[in-house]
């Protein structure tokens, strides 16, 4: 598990390396969080590196280059029966991708005032305008 948030009331929503995200109350699985609960399709095609909470929406980005926004209501009130998977769908989502058309790896984001800054393991680093979502590379680094 890289990325996780814990709701006021203790719960806890967690990635994982599979691409769901993990309801958890106490020690307990609440339920897996997935796009189709019959073919158990997840939320992300790989892990998911960073779960972040901002304006009632969790947010989450890995390695797929997507980053997906979810509702809070939604994820909250999930609730698995006789199986463990729950659906949800994104209220939005952006590719970032490189010029190549390779997607981010993304393993970290910070906001700023009006953009968020994308850590991506490939070797950029990227700033996301939060009202256009237009991406550019700001510096290239050593992927890895």
């Amino acid at each position: 598990m890289a990325g996780y948030h814990e709701l006021p009331d203790g719960k806890i929503v967690s990635g994982t390396e599979y691409g769901t995200l993990i309801l958890w109350e106490g020690n307990l699985v609440k339920a897996h969080l997935v796009l189709n609960r019959e073919e158990k399709t997840p939320l992300h095609k790989g892990g998911i590196e960073c779960v972040l909470f901002e304006d009632n929406c969790f947010i989450t980005s890995g390695v797929d280059g997507y980053i997906k926004w979810w509702g809070l209501a939604e994820i909250d009130a999930a609730e698995a029966d006789e199986i463990a998977e729950v659906a949800i769908q994104p209220l939005k989502e952006i590719l970032i991708k490189a010029e190549n058309g390779d997607p981010a790896h993304i393993v970290n984001m910070v906001r700023g005032k009006e953009f968020w800054l994308l850590n991506d393991a490939r070797g950029n680093l990227w700033k996301l305008n939060c009202a256009d979502f237009t991406y550019t590379v700001v510096l290239e680094y050593h992927s890895g």
